[in-house]
């Protein structure tokens, strides 16, 4: 009897035995399956969707006013970086000899020790282009048109079949009509040129950077109702009769309109000037009578949003001297602001359009003319127009902290003097039967079809595809989630980046 029992158990043991082996093989076949037909992951091997997606970089701390930013490694390939190039980066200087700089205070920074991050891993929807088309704005990768057996790319996707592209005065334009990004793009492509919270202290104890430190907002008169406390880092309005306005300094604007990106280092482009822009803060009045008011200035006009505490709120153009109306577009009546109470507002003028959030109510918006020049903006003009900024208060106390400005992605027109790219300005360039044209977020820095000056390989020897396209057979999918953004080191000698980043894991939209 006992050995019958031992016998039986030995055969149970090979049966789930087998049955686990089975089950194994079958878990291999659906994950290969899975990955070869539904989902596949990738890794960013460049910057040229910056700071969406980033490329082998460097995350850098500012020692001037703490603000952390991302910069990238130009040598990376492939997203691989050899061990002999794996080293600590140091002087302020990248292989390519161009010093980081930060995009909050300005300042350059020296010395800085820190072990390179690798690209950020992405998974991506396969073959998803197979059932429906991709929409405009679409993160897609797909194979290099000139080397599709060995590089993969990935960009936004801007043009789609029988379309004809412009791009002007940064904007783009499809059949002669701006696209407007969709809110949920337009939130990723936002680039924050200045927040509140990250000032330099007032005796800095870096020897990397000694740099005197004022506000960009100043007050424009004397004995101001407008005074910014350094322990709250909040700007603190006692109240006035009179509309009290504080500007924000010009030449921090010059230097961050001018097509600028922190993950490039110092490298802008002068011609490019970027004139989209978003102002927000967190509002907390005193009382329920009084009104706060942002202004944002596009080429030779003034925008004004006013928001008044009772909730009536209203967006037009105003006078650039006296701040009085000139037409308004807009009002709506919001719920009334609750004193001591704090929410959020923003104003954004972005794409022929006026936008003013308030809180988690939907917003006031105005559509402006599809024209550039309805807005003011003139291509032969000698002298660059720069935009502004202004906030002013009248009437009770408020509080407005994390104050934040942020500017749009410009895409530019030229990759060089006199080398004026497809589909800009002047050179727009329409679409065949399953051609599509993409774009990098990083304008500045990337080689997209603006740019590219090889056909696309045909399998067989056949005609080439048409330079500067995506043709359909060579989508691969669209990029939905970073699954693994370059993590964190465990100590500064340490090369690799054991820690997940598990705040930056995210959808790509």
């Amino acid at each position: 009897m006992a050995e019958q029992t031992t016998k039986s158990d030995s055969k149970s043991a090979m049966l789930s035995f087998k049955e686990t082996i089975e089950s194994l093989v079958i878990a291999f076949i659906l994950a290969f399956i899975f990955r070869a037909f539904v989902v596949e992951a990738f890794v960013i091997p460049t910057g040229s969707m910056a700071d969406t997606l980033r490329g082998a970089h460097f995350r850098l701390v500012c020692p001037n006013c703490s603000y952390e930013f991302n910069y990238r490694y130009p040598e990376a390939r492939n997203g691989i970086i050899p061990r002999e190039q794996i080293y600590i980066y140091s002087n302020g200087l990248n292989q390519e000899g161009v010093p980081a700089r930060c995009p909050m205070c300005g300042a350059e920074i020296k010395n800085s020790k820190r072990w390179v991050s690798n690209g950020d891993r992405i998974l991506v929807l396969k073959y998803l282009y197979q059932f429906v088309d991709p929409k405009p704005w679409d993160v897609v990768v797909f194979k290099n048109p000139s080397d599709p057996a060995a590089e993969n790319y990935i960009k936004r996707l801007i043009g789609r079949p029988k379309e004809t592209i412009q791009i002007q005065d940064g904007d783009v334009y499809i059949n002669d009509q701006i696209q407007r990004k969709p809110k949920h793009v337009q939130d990723v492509l936002w680039m924050r040129t200045y927040h509140s919270d990250y000032q330099i202290p007032a005796k800095p104890d870096s020897n990397q950077i000694k740099e005197r430190w004022t506000d960009p907002f100043r007050p424009q008169k004397t004995n101001s109702a407008w005074e910014f406390n350094p322990a709250t880092r909040c700007f603190e309005f006692a109240g006035s009769s009179q509309p009290d306005v504080m500007s924000f300094n010009p030449e921090r604007i010059r230097k961050f309109s001018q097509s600028f990106c922190a993950y490039n280092g110092q490298d802008f482009i002068s011609t490019a000037i970027t004139s989209d822009l978003k102002v927000s803060g967190l509002l907390s009045p005193a009382a329920s009578q009084g009104s706060i008011d942002l202004l944002l200035g596009k080429y030779d006009r003034i925008y004004n949003a006013k928001i008044n505490f009772n909730g009536q709120c209203s967006i037009s153009e105003v006078d650039s001297q006296t701040y009085s109306i000139v037409r308004e577009f807009a009002s709506k009546k919001f719920p009334a602001l609750t004193p001591g109470k704090t929410i959020r507002v923003s104003f954004e003028v972005v794409d022929h359009s006026l936008r003013l959030y308030l809180g988690k109510e939907e917003p006031l918006e105005y559509f402006g003319p599809n024209d550039p020049e309805d807005w003011g903006y003139e291509l032969n003009l000698r002298k660059p127009q720069f935009p502004s900024i202004a906030v002013a208060g009248q009437g009770s106390a408020f509080q407005f902290k994390q104050v934040a400005v942020y500017r749009d992605v410009h895409y530019t027109n030229e990759q060089g003097p006199n080398k004026p790219g497809r589909g800009t300005q002047g050179h727009s360039f329409t679409l065949k039967e399953d051609e599509f044209f993409v774009l990098g977020d990083n304008s500045p820095k990337s080689h997209d079809s603006r740019f590219w000056d090889l056909p696309g390989k045909r399998n067989g020897g056949a005609e080439p595809y048409t330079t500067g396209v995506v043709p359909r057979d060579y989508l691969i999918g669209r990029a939905f989630f970073v699954y693994w953004p370059g993590g964190f080191h465990l100590t500064d000698w340490m090369p690799y980046a054991v820690i997940p980043n598990f705040a930056n894991m995210r959808f790509i939209h």
